[in-house]
């Protein structure tokens, strides 16, 4: 009797469901496994056998064969282990083969049986909830991540003896499943979310100076616009971008479970958490290598574009990235996502995050203050010009941050609170969601050139007013639809339903000219 189990797999960040077959039979006492296995796949024979008999099952002196399904996917990972032990069972006779249908098994195993975590549950059973499948049997440290799906219903076990109980009727009479509410597991309340998020970000009450930097840091927060922040060593600027998680709204359910899937992938979720619960912050360094930033591998796995899907990905000293890396940024901040190819098949890595770049304006950091700089003229154009026109033409909103003043660094007078920051934001981003409920985007940093024209509208003065910056700003198409961008969201930020010249003046206040040798 051919015994079938259904598990599964992670191939870039989808979930493929895979078949596992086994199949015991009169011949020579042999075990093998088929169906274009990786390394890893192939030692789950001995992790298998060995679990099973230290579990008080033996295999029968014949001929074992266990197939996984399809053949022409390539597996890899140790999540298999449990649906073969499971199978092998069924063909033995020691499980009924129905009490195995209609669920879906995930695990490695130890060799004493015991049930070890695994990478990529969640978007495996993601996909096994759309092709009907709403049970599953996982080890109890994944079980967390598991419940974050409605609908599944989940068996979390801590051995291979367990699972066999709970299948054969052994403790309870079966399977039995539970299932959690999402917003219960998510969410335990308004003041836990403000306590955890006050917890893990500093706050811009605590930022001493800098009005124009954190003015444009709410724009570009408050439409998901790129930013670039630029000025002297010690200026505050990796302090100010630390501060903009706290000032974005909380997460959505559906953002949650986006994130979580990435990170689960990858293998970043710790150990009793469940999901990825805040806005996620980036900052990775100059050795990031280029799989490293945007993913990579014989299996793709997402890169660190990815892990700051929803939140924010901040480049420190952005002149000083490689080159092809820094060219590399182009097709994501474009299309909010990046395909890599292997063996002739696409991965697709989702990667819609806010882009805070920040960098000196020279080598030495001190231009263009001449009593401290010392840099030549050349070694400041050679620095500047790492930095190309096609990436900087894809950035909002450029922000020189100066340098803080004594009187600012010792003054008592507290500046605004991210909570008071947030809540407007908060306001602007309903507007915009409002506004874009039939579009495949919510933000105005995300709009289309139709829904520029729909939405951003000028008057009069201010048609003229764009026509007289076009030629000093050196403008393209791609960065005037970016200003037309920012300008609807400061007039979102005023509530605003017209874009007006005040809004349009400021939005061209925050973008760099040609000539600007500061960014």
């Amino acid at each position: 009797m051919v015994a079938e189990v259904k598990s599964g797999m992670v191939y870039g960040i989808q979930g493929e469901l895979i078949t596992v077959q086994a199949d015991i039979s009169d011949g020579l006492p042999i075990f093998y496994m088929i169906g274009y296995l990786s390394a890893e796949v192939k030692e789950a024979k001995e992790r298998v056998k060995t679990a099973l008999k230290n579990t008080g099952f033996c295999l029968p002196p014949k001929r074992v064969a266990v197939n996984l399904a399809p053949a022409d996917r390539r597996k890899a990972g140790t999540c298999f282990d449990l649906a073969i032990a499971v199978s092998l069972l069924i063909a033995m006779g020691m499980i009924p083969g129905d009490a195995a249908e209609g669920v879906l098994f995930l695990g490695e195993l130890a060799l004493d049986g015991t049930l070890l975590s695994i990478e990529g549950v969640l978007p495996i059973l993601y996909c096994a909830r759309s092709h009907g499948y709403h049970r599953c049997v996982i080890p109890m440290d994944n079980v967390g991540e598991a419940v974050l799906l409605e609908d599944m219903e989940v068996f979390g076990a801590e051995t291979l003896q367990d699972v066999f109980s709970q299948l054969t009727g052994g403790k309870g009479g079966g399977l039995s499943f539970t299932t959690m509410p999402v917003s219960s597991n998510i969410y335990d309340g308004q003041e836990n979310i403000d306590k955890h998020r006050n917890y893990s970000f500093p706050d811009f009450k605590d930022v001493k100076g800098q009005k124009m930097a954190k003015r444009a840091i709410e724009i570009a927060v408050a439409g998901y616009h790129n930013l670039f922040l630029d000025g002297p060593p010690g200026a505050g600027k990796s302090m100010l971008a630390s501060c903009i998680p706290g000032i974005m709204p909380e997460m959505t359910i559906e953002e949650i479970i986006d994130t979580t899937m990435i990170y689960s992938v990858k293998g970043l979720l710790k150990k009793g958490s469940s999901s990825v619960k805040s806005r996620p912050y980036r900052a990775p360094g100059h050795s990031t290598s280029m799989a490293g930033m945007f993913g990579g591998g014989n299996i793709p796995k997402p890169g660190e574009i990815s892990l700051a899907h929803h939140g924010v990905l901040f480049l420190d000293e952005f002149n000083e990235y490689k080159r092809e890396i820094i060219e590399m940024f182009r097709v994501p901040l474009e299309k909010h996502e990046i395909v890599l190819t292997r063996n002739s098949r696409p991965f697709l890595f989702p990667c819609d995050f806010i882009l805070i770049a920040a960098a000196n304006p020279c080598p030495c950091g001190f231009y263009p203050d001449r009593n401290y700089c010392r840099c030549t003229e050349r070694q400041i154009r050679q620095y500047q010009n790492k930095l190309s026109g096609p990436i900087l033409d894809r950035i909002d909103l450029f922000v020189h941050c100066q340098k803080v003043s004594y009187q600012e660094l010792t003054g008592r007078k507290e500046a605004e609170s991210s909570e008071n920051i947030r809540k407007r934001i908060d306001r602007t981003w309903k507007i915009q969601k409002e506004r874009f409920k039939d579009r495949p985007h919510s933000f105005n940093g995300r709009m289309e050139r139709t829904d520029i024209e729909q939405f951003c509208q000028l008057d009069k003065p201010s048609r003229q007013l764009m026509e007289r910056a076009f030629d000093v700003f050196h403008m393209t198409g791609r960065s005037y639809y970016r200003v037309l961008k920012t300008a609807r969201t400061i007039a979102d930020l005023e509530e605003e339903e017209q874009i007006l010249q005040c809004h349009l003046e400021e939005a061209l206040l925050f973008r760099r000219t040609v000539d600007d040798q500061s960014h």
